[in-house]
Formats: structure tokens, sequence, C-alpha cells
């Protein structure tokens, strides 16, 4: 029987592997994306999405490594099904078919050496710059100094990694790579980014045109799963494999900073080309006003506060944010820190402009929450030194509302904890679980091989059926409870109200466990209403329900009740029929009365290890109780046993 079992499994496994379709990938160096390790495994988190889909889909994916320009060769000959990374072009639109969804979004980014005389895109003029043959950024790149008449050679390289390695080995003087790839290696190779950053685009899974129509409808639906879920695989590999850079840009560009020493030293050169080379005044005088109007058109519409101020604090220029700021206040004041923010907050801005102007800082970066009118903000401000034309000290500053970045980082610290919490909670739920089922099986397993051995009596064999039936509803209570918390989850679980006489349904309660409570030696109680108040009360709830929640608390108070009672009851308030099940047992810690409803949760392990239990009784009646339009709470000591109320609408 054995052999025969080994056969067909054997038979099942061959079938499934037949049956596993192989997709070739063109692989190539965009770290963090996909790369070839130390190991000479491709990985990645495009590796680690595409892993997802192959799990699911019976997906072999293989990965055909190469540089990026092999890849597309070997889409055009039809040696690979599929490409990542890819920008849309005419050009390749004619041999591959498009996701309809991207994967990310990135943008050209030009990286020097940090003694590097480039800081914007002028500069770049007569220099040697490598880019990646076939990259679509190194192209942009190319088309944007022909328009500007900036003359460049660019040096062709089989990778970003090699665009890299010839900056640092003085071969080029910049390279050009996307973000993404630049965020994740410009510090292990100790490059730093020009500023010069350009032509963003979305970049697409692909595959080989007409040929690949089911793996590109697979592809299309992972994006918008992946899209839509912040903790998707794909999405959590980004993360991991880079660190929280990806798709990121810094708050303060360097290149602002730079324009602004640009700007000033330009404005120098000009004077002294106006006194020594008077022939050139036209000319130095078109390219002045064309550089301030320049500067005046990015300054007026930069989504940040932009301004200068000179040794008495006094705004000496304050683009369109600042100023419509002032308006707001009705300040006329060249310095209006004291009427715009609050006073601890002047006071403080106003200490840091000083240890500015005094260059007891050369720059300052800081952050700060402050009231500005009717509303409350998170500021970055970046403040530099500098010197105006006639010499004399100045602050350049440049301030970001981060609100929404701040309120996005507090909301994912706590999605961070809660997750771990979550993730906590439901592994020790699973191993408690694994030996709550494996009890009750153990026994009926047991009692059932007795019950074939001839050498007990008939008595005997009668308490071991009762034993099998009594661990077999056990068990059926524990996949009753996973069952219901899993149709809670998904929204499936059905309510079905009706009216209850509250009297009768508590004497059928108790009527039900009686028998129990009394094996040990407890007392079960009901509180009646008043004596001078004969009225029927009605109850309108689903009867089922609230049986399941009375058992779950009944359950409750039986395991960790060692002695005394447990006492059901009833008290109208208002249109609500107020319930309580109380018991003389061990109690339970105040710190733990908000926590002993949610799912997966019990007062502490060693409870689970004394008393059993799974953990979802509470959880699942507070659910019950909610849908059937009522609210739950505890009330307990430790030492002095515990009160659970709930409430449900009364009947008409």
């Amino acid at each position: 029987m054995k052999k025969i079992s080994f056969l067909i499994a054997l038979c099942i496994i061959a079938t499934i592997v037949s049956g596993q379709r192989v997709v070739k990938v063109g692989a190539f160096n965009f770290y963090p994306g996909i790369f070839q390790d130390t190991d000479s495994k491709v990985k990645g988190f495009y590796v680690d999405a595409l892993n997802e889909i192959a799990e699911k889909e019976n997906i072999k994916f293989e990965y055909v490594y190469g540089s990026w320009n092999d890849g597309l060769v070997r889409m055009q000959n039809g040696e690979v099904d599929m490409l990542t990374s890819v920008a849309y072009s005419e050009e390749r639109a004619g041999y591959m078919d498009y996701t309809s969804l991207p994967l990310l979004t990135v943008w050209g980014e030009v990286y020097v050496t940090p003694s590097s005389y480039i800081n914007g895109i002028l500069d770049l003029k007569d220099s040697k710059i490598a880019i990646m043959k076939g990259d679509m950024n190194g192209k942009r790149l190319q088309e944007l100094t022909d328009k500007l008449a900036i003359t460049c050679t660019f040096i062709e390289t089989p990778g970003f990694e090699e665009v890299f390695n010839l900056i640092v080995s003085g071969g080029v003087d910049a390279g050009v790579v996307n973000n993404t790839f630049g965020a994740s290696k410009y510090q292990e190779f100790n490059l730093r980014s020009s500023g010069i950053v350009f032509n963003p685009f979305d970049i697409f899974f692909t595959v080989k045109k007409n040929q690949n129509r089911e793996l590109l409808e697979t592809l299309n639906k992972y994006l918008g799963d992946w899209e839509h879920d912040r903790n998707s695989v794909y999405n959590q590999a980004r993360q991991k494999w880079s660190n929280g850079k990806v798709g990121s840009i810094v708050i303060v560009p360097g290149w602002i900073k730079n324009a602004i020493y640009l700007s000033s030293f330009l404005i120098f050169i000009l004077i002294l080309f106006v006194v020594l080379l008077r022939y050139k005044v036209k000319i130095a005088t078109g390219k002045v006003q064309r550089g301030e109007a320049m500067f005046k058109a990015f300054m007026e519409n930069t989504p940040a506060f932009v301004y200068i101020k000179d040794e008495n604090l006094n705004h000496i220029y304050s683009n369109k944010m600042v100023k419509n700021v002032k308006k707001s206040t009705n300040s006329n004041e060249l310095s209006s820190a004291k009427i715009i923010f609050e006073p601890h907050v002047a006071e403080m801005l106003e200490q840091t402009d000083r240890k500015v102007l005094n260059s007891e800082l050369k720059q300052i970066d800081l952050q700060y929450f402050c009231k500005m009118k009717d509303r409350e903000i998170w500021l970055h401000d970046y403040k530099f030194y500098l010197k105006l034309p006639n010499e004399k000290p100045a602050i350049g500053g440049i301030s970001f509302d981060v609100t929404k970045l701040k309120e996005t980082e507090q909301e994912l610290i706590i999605a961070k904890e809660r997750a771990e919490e979550s993730d906590r909670l439901k592994s020790s739920f699973l191993a408690n679980m694994s030996h709550e089922i494996r009890t009750p099986l153990n026994s009926i397993i047991g009692f059932s091989e007795l019950l074939d051995d001839a050498d007990f009596e008939a008595d005997q064999k009668k308490e071991f059926v009762h034993q099998i039936i009594s661990n077999g509803n056990n068990l059926l209570n524990i996949i009753s409870d996973i069952m219901d918390i899993s149709k809670m989850e998904s929204g499936e679980i059905t309510i079905r109200k009706s009216k209850i006489d509250v009297m009768q349904f508590l004497d059928e309660i108790r009527s039900m466990h009686v028998y129990n409570v009394e094996q040990k030696n407890l007392r079960l109680n009901i509180d009646y209403l008043p004596a001078e108040s004969d009225a029927v009360v009605f109850v309108n709830a689903d009867k089922e329900r609230l049986q399941q929640i009375f058992n779950n608390m009944i359950s409750n108070a039986l395991k960790f009740t060692s002695e005394g009672h447990i006492q059901l009851g009833f008290r109208l308030t208002g249109q609500m029929v107020e319930f309580h099940v109380k018991d003389t047992g061990i109690g339970i810690p105040v710190d733990y009365h908000h926590k002993v409803f949610d799912r997966f949760r019990q007062v502490e392990a060693s409870y689970t290890r004394k008393f059993g239990g799974n953990g979802l009784g509470l959880a699942i009646s507070k659910n019950l109780v909610e849908l059937m339009g009522g609210k739950i709470w505890v009330e307990s000591e430790p030492d002095k046993g515990s009160a659970f109320y709930f409430t449900l609408p009364k009947f008409g």
C-alpha cells in the first residue's frame, strides 16, 4: 500500500513539473532592481516579485544575464521572452509589447566625483560623459545637450556600474545613470550628484511582440494588485533591496544651493567683463538678463519658501510663497517672523539666523513644528551663509512644507508596529492552535484504539465513547471558531435577527451549561429583573449567535474559575438590553482590558499553557455583538473575578 501511495505521489509531482511553463528573462546590472550577485545568482526586487508570480502561476523564470543592450538584441532575436525596466519608444514598441501599468517612474541623473567642477548643465561643455549603451537616459541627455548647443563627448559602456567605474578612474568627467541605481550605489563609489536631473519617465515589463499575450495579462494582473497593496511582495522587496530609496529624491536638492552660488559668481564675472571688455557689454548684459529671468521664473514657481535676508534679518528677496504668507498676516514689515510664527519659534529662527551670519555655522538644516495663521504645519529649513555683491553678509534660505511627509512617516511607523504585532500574535496563535487541535485528536485516536481492545468492560467502553464525543465536540468548536473569524475578516458572516424572550433564553443557556459548571463544584446563577417589574423583556438579535456569545463567555469563566460561582443576568438601559457574565475566577489585569477582545490575543502565554484555549472566543463575541448593533466591555481585577458586559437593541 505504501509503495502504491509513493508511486501516485511521484506521478502527481511529475505532472506538475511537466506542466510548468518556462519564461526566459533578459537580466542586466540594474541594482537594486535586478543584478548578478557575487555568488553568480540573479537577485533584486524584480526577482523577488517574479518569484511570487512563479509560485502562484506555476511558471519557471530563467534569467539570461548580460548587458542592457544584449537584452534588447536577445529580445529582437527571440532568445528571451521578457525584459524588465524598459522605457517606451516607438522603435521598441515595434518588437515588444508593454504592460499597461508601469513598474516605477525614474529619471536620469548626472554623477561626478566630489571635487568635480560640474554643478549644472552648462558645466558639461567639452566634457566626457559615460552612458550605458541602449539606455534611454543617455539618449535623452544627448538630445538635451544638442538642443542647448553644449558640445560633449559620450562614451558608451555595457552597464551602469561600468559608468561609475569610469568616473572613479578618471576616464570621464561625468556619467549618466537613472536615479534608482544612482541612489543605491553613489556612496559605495564615493560619488555625488551634480544636481542635473532630467527626463522623468515610466519603466515597464515587456514581452516579445504578439507572442506572449497570456504572460502579459498575468503581469498586468499582479502589477494591479501590487499597486494597491503597500505590503505586497513587490513593494516590500523594493524597500528591502534599496533601504527605502527607490523613487525618492533629496528634499533639498543640492543644485539649488549651487545655482545661487553660480548666479553670484556669474554676476561678479559679468561686472569684470564690463570694466575690461566693453565691446562684450551687449552680449554679457543679454546673458545676465536671461539668467535673471530664469532664476526669477524658477524661484517664483518653486513650491517652497525661498528668501534672502540681510545682516539685519530683513528680507531683501522673497518669492511668491513668502509674499503670500505676509499678505495673509497683513504684515508690511521686511522681517515678519515674529508676526508669522509663535514667539518661541520666532526666537529659535532668529538665533539660528545669527549663528549663520556670525559664521558659527556656514549652513544649517532643521525641521520644526509651528502654527501659521489657522493651520499647523511642519517646516524643513535649509539656511546658508552668503555674501552680497557689496561684500556684506547675508542668509539664503529655502523652507519646505513637509507636513504630509511627517504624517506619512508616522503612519508608516504605526503600520510597521501593527504589522510586527500582528505577525507575532499570529505566530503565537498558530503554535497554540497546533497544540489545541492535537490534544482532542490524540484523545479521539487513543480512545478509538481502546474500543477495539476486548480486555475492557462495556461500562469502560461507554466512557471511552463519551470521551471521543466530548473531544470531537471540542475539535468541532475550534474549527468553528476558525471558520467564524475567517468569515468575519472577509465580511461574509450573516446575522438573522428575531424577537427573543430574554428570561426564557437565559434559562435555556443555564440548562445547557449547569452540568459542566457543577462538575467543577461551582454554582451557575441568573440575575432576573427586579421583583416589582413583571414585564417580559425581548431583545432583537440572532438567537444562534447570541447563544454563541454566551457559550464563549461561560466557557472562559468556567476555564478560569476554580471556586465560587458564575452569574448570568441582564438589565434595561433605555432602548438597550445590557447582559453580563460574572465569575469569581483569577481576574484580568487592567493593562489587558483593551487587548482581550483582539483576535489571537490571550492575557499571557503562561495562561495558554495552563488553561488552554485558542484566543478567538472573545474576538468572535466582540464582532458578533457589534454586528448586532451593540458594544462589549470588561471590568476585572486580578484575584477578584471578571465581569463581561455587552448590550443589544431591545425589540420594539
